[in-house]
This record gives structure tokens, C-alpha cells and sequence, in this order.
């Protein structure tokens, strides 16, 4: 979506969407407009985004109204070179982000890869080690898509692209406030809403305090129905298998969510030079049920049959400050940032317990047992007190706390010299402290990590009980220079120094030892308690240096019409795994090699930006299930990811803008993943092998048409989004039995009336009530719960009304 023609503002104006119908029957339009200068911040400095040379799309403050942007996904969908992988558990956080296909997919877990695109908001950094933070998209002024290998300037998650969400910032000169109210009906029988407001005020000619609250609800469409589930037992007849039923729980519409939130900054001109902004932000989501529909005979259309509660709470606290000024005449700017995040959760697991019980119970391993001992009984059964055989459903339960903390300090030379320098230093410490565990309740006191001395692990038959560190220390630096009037070079560089380290305890108890001796109480030196584990298994670290290097030409043609050629690195660090005999992963880089333009055509009426880039992915991080179902991570191959991307933006005549943005990629393994690790002796992935979660084709189109009538600005607008089908897993197996995930189509329309105080607008989300999922999961490993899959579904077909106002 690219760039939209307005009053010219500090904040990067995109496309209006949409035109549909009867353009004749309206009346007088405004003059023709020409797309205008759109000043952005990408390279950490103020330029024209025109002069820009990186691949780059935006939204702006209007623009996220137009489109009807509340949170990460709507945009994403409206960024091509942005895929994502959407958490069917909770649909609140930890959406896992990708840009331009450079994804394995199987992200996201308390001891996997750190996150490959960074997010920032304002000048802070926001990912957290498991997953971003969606921020409710209200008073933004702008969002930014930096697509590529922006490592040298943003560091180590930012390997693939960066994502940068900058907020309207007070202002001393005018006071201002707002308010804006929507209804929707969601699917023809939930509902939702939303308010939200923001207030400017100065409070003298150098000082500004702007304030921004929000309160949503997001309605529901996935049903809990009514069901049971039978657990069969080691009895030939049916007279020890254990029914279930969610009577209880069953209820329709019930993946809600509400979203609580307000941000505070207070600008403070202190001369002509200095600068300072403080800023607080809160949100809290509750997230309720599940956004998987249940694709295998256990569910329905829209359905599940889950039988134990599920929610999610995500709440965050940032307290972040920016100091901008200048020493002589360099520029001079300080950022630092404290972020706070609980996330507390509870889900269904039956269908993990279902599966393995089963297995264990009854199937192969029940039979290996029986042929080595005659005895059809397995000690791994679940039991409680009186020995009786149990299994009343399961539950996943976690409560994970992240605290992150970032400091940096840049200088940069005059803009308007020949020779332009950037230096900077970057500190940041995550610290992640994570306890999930997997619950059965009765379960027998003997069963239970410390074997019932300790009522803290009730129930408990196998915990993720860990603190995880991640520090990075780096010095970054670039200079720019005139070769001619027209052709600049830049060079950059960035020395990094990350370490990791994971320690406490994972695994069963040690009434499990008999079939999982391999994780768990067996491996700890003493059975004593440690900081409220059951003992200590995990004690990891690693430690690594190394830099990356960017370097890139800029010729401007004329005046409007700019190309560059780009050669980048990004890197993402390396990690441990928590299984001590798993070993540790190195950091993985990906080089990116560039050619893209810039233009300004047709009397300033169509803007054509884009770029062709070619990236190699050395030893790629990529996650897989181990053994003991356990998740861990081994650098894999190489992986070539090439592709096209490009954004269109045309006013073909009064009144009407179109815009249209895409993104073509082609990935494939350069060498087999995990030669020989198949039965069959064959590789998990062969060479040519394309990634997952990434189409081959992504890309939207965009019209508006606005005109004048009885005495409102009027507009119409439409916009469609297409995403192609995509592998679901990197694994060719595990690829076949979850399936190609299908392509998808995205229609929103909307029609409006404004003034100079306040607006009203009727809009229909998903038009078409595209059904197709966006994601497949299980709650088990691949192939283990057989064919029980799940399809992340999008909101369905969504009307509402929107009131605005401003003062």
C-alpha cells in the first residue's frame, strides 16, 4: 500500500483505499491533488522517503483510520512483504513475524530462536523473546515496513526487516483532542466494539502532554460444542475406559477478546537545542478460547470440542525516554526503555493427552511392552491415590514473566555535508522466567515432581520451569558521502556481542522415570529445590562476537526518479537448547543483495517504488521435535530466498486514488535438511525444497473516491488482499499430514461522511466471509495426534459503524 497525497506532514501518508460503483452520479470533486513529499525516519535521521534507498512501505495516521486498523494483523495483511504465523491458542500476542519469506515456521517457544523482525515502537525496541506485542493502533502516526537485512542500524532481530510503529508526539502549539466510537456485529450474531480518544494539551509554549486511551472488544465466532471424548482402557471390553464430557465449558462465540489500554508523553522543550519526551504506556487483553477450528472428526465449521477453560492475559507496562539535542553542530539522540510483560494462560490438552494416552495405553508402545514383559498394563498410566487409572482431561498452564531493557545513544554529523557520519552504541537485556506445565488433575502424589512433598507442583506431570537471559552489547556506525551531485555511497557496520544463557528445570517427576528417563527429576544432582523448581537440570549459556556490514549506492537520475543498489547482512543470535544433551545453536546471517528504484511520475500522479533482491541464509536456526516430543533447535542448510517488490500509487483523476502494493518470492534449500533422518533413510527436507508460511505471491489493491455532497467530504473505498497457498512446515512429512496451507482473499469495503468535527462511516470487514485458514497446528507433535489438525481462522464477514470527532 503505498503513499497517499494530503497536506504534507511529518508522517509518512499512504494510500486511501477504494472505488467502487456509480462514480458518475457524484457531484463537484476538490482540484487534482499530486502525491506530495512524505518525510520518514527509517535510517534514523529525517529524509524524504523518496531519497530513502531501502525497500520501504508506511502507513500514516488517516490511513490506519481508512483501513480500519485495530491491531498487528490488519496491517500485516496490508503488507506484502510481511507473513506472519497467528497463535491459534489464545489470539492475544505472540504472533510470530517473517519479512520477505525468510522463515522455517515452529517459532516461538521459551527456548527457541529469537524472533528474526524487529519491532519498535518509537525509538524502543518491543520484541520480546517469544513473541511481539500487539498494540492497539490508535493516535499512531505512523507505521513503517523496512523490508531486508537492517542489522547494521537495528541490530540482532531485525535480520530480515524491521517493523516500526512511531506515535503522535505532544504538541506545544495547539490543543487538540478526539474520540472515536465503532459498533460491529461479527459472523451475523457476536458483537464488538470500541472506544478510544486522545487529548493534546500545552501546558506552556515549551511544554505538552498527550494522553491516549482505549478500550475494545473483539466478538467471538469459534464454538466450544457440546461433546465427549472416551480415553480407551487396557480392558478388552469397554469397562475401564474413561468418558469426557465439557457440559461445563461448552459455549458458543467464545474466542473473545478485550483489549484495556492508555499512553502518556509529556514533551518538554527545554532551550532551542534540547529536547525531552517521556513516555508510559499500559495494555492489558483477555483472550478467551480457541481460534483453531477443529478440521478432523472431533470438530465442525467454526467449531471445537475442548473440555477444560481457556484464556489468555497479556499485560504490559513500558516506561520509555527519549533525549534529542545537539553538541555544536551534531546531533545527538538518547533512547532507553523498561519493559514489563505477565503473561498468564490456561488452555485444553486434551487432545495431547488423548493421543499420547492412547499411544501409550493401547497402541505401539502399549504393544513393545507387552511383547517384552506379558503384561498389559504401562507404567506411564496416568493414576491417582488409590491406584486407579485417570484421566479427567488436561489442561496447559502458564505464567510467564519478560522484563527488557534497552539503551541507546547515536550521534550523527550535519545532513547537509558532503561526508555525513552516524555512530551509536546499543545495550539490551531481556530477561524471560517461565513456568508451564502440563496438569492432570487427582494425579497421584508419587507422580508429581518432588513426589507430593511440595503442593507447588500438584497435579503436575511435566513442567518448563526456567529463566532465560539474552543480553546484546553492540557499537554501530555509518558514513555517508557525495561521489558526485548525484551518486552517494554509504558504508555501515555493526560489532555485536550476544549472550544467552537458560537454567532451571524441565521435565517429569521421577514416578515417569520408568518410560521418560531421559528428561526431568533424573538428571538433577540433588532432588533439592531451587528458587521454587523441583531441582536444578538446566545450567546453559553461550557467548558470541561477530559484525555485520552494509554498503549501498544512490544515484539520483533527476528529480524524480532515484535507484540504489544494495548489498546488507542481517544476523539473528544463537541460543541453547534446554535439553542438556541437545547441545547449542550458532547465530545464522542472512546477505542480501539489492537493486531497487524510486519514482515520481506523470506530473507528481503516479509513484512507482520498488526493488528485485536476491538473500542467502547461511545455516539457517530451525526448530523441530526431538526426542521426548521435545522442542529444540540445530542450524540447519542454506536457503537462497529471492524475489520482487514493488508499491504503485496513482491519481488517475479528481477525486479517485488507487494504490497496489505485491511481493513475488522464490525460496529453496541449497542442501538437504537433515540428510538421513528420515525411515526411509531420505531427508526431512530435500535441496530445492521451498520454506514454509511464505506464498510465493502477496499483494493488495486499493481505491478510494472522495467527493463532495451536501456539504460533507464524502468517500467510498475498497480494498482486496491476496496471499497464495504455502507450505505449512519445512518438513516434507510433517508438511503432508498438516497440509498446504490455501490461498486467501480479503475484500473490506467502506462509505463515509465528514466534516470539519466529526466523521461517520459504515464499513463490512471480510466481505466475502473468506473461510480459508490462515495456519495449521496441532496441540502434539506432527503426526502423533493423527490427523487432528487445526485452522487458524480470520475474523469473518464484520459490519460496523465508526463515529469520530475532534476538537
Amino acid at each position: 500500500m503505498p503513499f497517499s497525497p494530503k497536506s504534507k506532514q511529518d508522517v509518512f501518508l499512504t494510500k486511501k483505499p477504494l472505488a467502487v460503483a456509480v462514480l458518475a452520479m457524484m457531484p463537484a470533486v476538490a482540484a487534482q491533488a499530486q502525491i506530495e513529499e512524505v518525510m520518514v525516519t527509517a535510517q534514523k535521521r529525517e529524509q524524504s522517503l523518496q531519497d530513502v534507498p531501502i525497500s520501504l512501505q508506511s502507513f500514516n495516521t488517516d490511513t490506519i483510520a481508512e483501513l480500519g486498523i485495530q491491531d498487528f494483523q490488519d496491517y500485516a495483511r496490508m503488507m506484502p512483504s510481511v507473513q506472519f504465523q497467528p497463535t491459534p491458542a489464545t489470539g492475544v500476542g505472540f504472533t510470530q513475524v517473517y519479512m520477505r519469506g525468510v522463515t522455517t515456521g515452529r517459532d516461538g517457544q521459551a527456548t527457541t530462536s529469537q524472533p528474526s523482525v524487529g519491532m519498535y515502537l518509537d525509538e524502543q525496541p518491543i520484541t520480546t523473546i517469544q513473541g511481539n506485542l500487539d498494540i492497539h493502533m490508535y493516535d499512531i502516526a505512523r507505521v513503517e515496513a523496512l523490508a531486508g537485512p537492517q542489522g547494521t542500524l537495528y541490530g540482532a532481530s531485525s535480520q530480515s526487516g524491521t517493523i516500526r510503529i512511531i506515535t503522535n508526539k505532544p504538541d506545544p502549539s495547539a490543543f487538540a483532542a478526539g474520540y472515536a466510537v465503532d459498533g460491529n456485529v461479527v459472523d451475523g450474531d457476536d458483537t464488538g466494539y470500541t472506544f478510544e480518544g486522545f487529548v493534546n494539551m500545552p501546558l506552556s509554549d515549551s511544554t505538552a502532554l498527550r494522553v491516549v486511551a482505549w478500550n475494545r472488544r473483539d466478538g467471538g465466532w469459534i464454538d466450544n460444542a457440546r461433546g465427549t471424548r472416551t480415553f480407551p482402557g487396557v480392558a478388552s471390553t469397554t469397562a475401564d475406559d474413561i468418558i469426557l464430557d465439557n457440559a461445563d465449558v461448552a459455549e458458543d462465540n467464545y474466542n473473545t477478546v478485550d483489549t484495556v489500554g492508555a499512553r502518556a508523553a509529556l514533551l518538554i522543550d527545554l532551550n532551542e537545542d534540547w529536547t525531552i519526551t517521556p513516555q508510559l504506556q499500559y495494555q492489558k487483553q483477555q483472550g478467551e478460547g480457541s481460534w483453531g477450528e477443529d478440521l478432523s472428526d472431533f470438530g465442525g465449521d467454526q467449531q471445537v470440542t475442548h473440555f477444560k477453560e481457556e484464556f489468555t492475559d497479556d499485560e504490559w507496562f513500558q516506561a520509555a525516554l527519549t533525549v534529542e539535542g545537539k553538541i555544536s553542530n551534531f546531533d545527538v539522540v538518547y533512547s532507553g526503555a523498561h519493559l514489563d510483560r505477565d503473561v498468564d494462560g490456561s488452555f485444553d490438552y486434551s487432545d495431547y493427552s488423548y493421543w499420547y494416552d492412547t499411544i501409550y495405553t493401547t497402541g505401539y508402545y502399549a504393544d513393545l511392552h507387552f511383547l517384552s514383559s506379558g503384561d498389559r498394563t504401562v507404567e506411564n498410566q496416568f493414576f491417582d491415590d488409590a491406584g486407579t487409572r485417570i484421566m479427567p482431561g488436561a489442561r496447559f498452564v502458564n505464567d510467564d514473566g519478560y522484563e527488557k531493557t534497552s539503551h541507546e545513544i547515536r550521534i550523527s554529523s550535519p545532513q547537509d555535508a558532503s561526508v555525513r557520519l552516524l555512530v551509536g552504541a546499543f545495550y539490551q537485556k531481556q530477561e524471560h522466567d517461565f513456568h508451564q506445565r502440563w496438569l492432570v488433575e487427582g494425579l497421584a502424589p508419587s507422580m508429581w515432581p518432588n513426589q507430593g512433598t511440595d503442593q507447588r507442583f500438584k497435579d503436575i506431570v511435566y513442567v518448563n520451569s526456567l529463566y532465560r537471559t539474552d543480553e546484546d552489547e553492540a557499537f554501530f556506525g555509518s558514513v555517508s558521502f557525495d561521489v558526485t551531485d548525484d551518486l552517494e555511497a554509504t558504508f555501515g557496520a555493526r560489532y555485536f556481542k550476544p549472550e544467552v544463557s537458560v537454567e532451571g528445570f524441565y521435565g517429569f517427576g521421577l514416578g515417569f522415570n520408568g518410560v521418560w528417563s531421559g528428561t526431568g527429576e533424573a538428571q538433577c544432582e540433588t532432588q533439592d529445590d531451587w528458587k521454587g523448581k523441583p531441582c536444578k537440570n538446566v545450567d546453559k549459556g553461550i557467548s558470541e562476537s561477530d559484525q555485520v556490514y552494509r554498503a549501498n549506492l544512490t544515484y539520483q537520475v533527476n528529480d524524480d526518479v532515484m535507484v540504489y543498489g544494495t548489498w546488507s547482512e542481517g544476523y539473528r543470535p544463537g541460543g541453547i537448547n534446554r535439553k542438556p544433551s541437545a547441545g547449542e545453536y550458532v547465530s545464522d546471517f542472512l546477505t542480501n543483495y539489492e537493486f531497487g528504484w524510486k519514482t515520481t511520475l506523470a506530473d507528481g500522479t503516479l509513484l512507482f517504488n520498488g526493488a528485485v533482491f536476491l538473500q542467502e541464509w547461511d545455516d539457517f536456526q530451525v526448530s523441530f521435535v526431538g526426542a521426548n516430543a521435545i522442542t529444540q533447535v540445530d542450524n540447519g542448510p542454506t536457503a537462497d530466498v529471492n524475489g520482487i517488490e514493488g508499491q504503485i500509487q496513482w491519481l488517475p483523476t479528481d477525486g479517485l486514488e488507487i494504490s497496489a502494493a505485491f511481493t513475488r518470492l522464490d525460496s529453496e534449500l541449497k542442501d538437504p535438511y537433515c540428510d538421513g533422518c528420515e525411515s526411509d533413510g531420505g531427508a526431512w527436507a530435500p535441496a530445492g525444497a521451498s520454506l514454509p508460511l511464505a506464498a510465493d505471491f502477496k499483494g493488495n489493491v486499493v481505491a478510494r473516491y472522495s467527493f463532495e455532497w451536501a456539504g460533507f467530504d464524502a468517500h467510498m473505498q475498497g480494498s482486496l488482499a491476496y496471499e497464495g497457498e504455502r507450505n505449512s512446515d519445512l518438513r516434507l512429512r510433517d508438511n503432508a499430514i498438516k497440509g498446504t496451507i490455501p490461498s486467501n482473499t480479503f475484500m473490506d469495503v467502506s462509505a463515509g461522511l465528514r466534516n470539519d468535527s466529526y466523521a461517520v462511516e459504515l464499513y463490512v470487514s471480510n466481505l466475502t466471509n473468506e473461510d480459508a485458514p490462515l495456519y495449521y497446528t496441532s496441540q502434539c507433535a506432527t503426526g502423533t495426534c493423527g490427523s487432528q489438525n487445526y485452522g487458524v481462522l480470520a475474523r469473518p464477514r464484520t459490519i460496523g459503524l465508526r463515529f469520530s470527532q475532534k476538537f
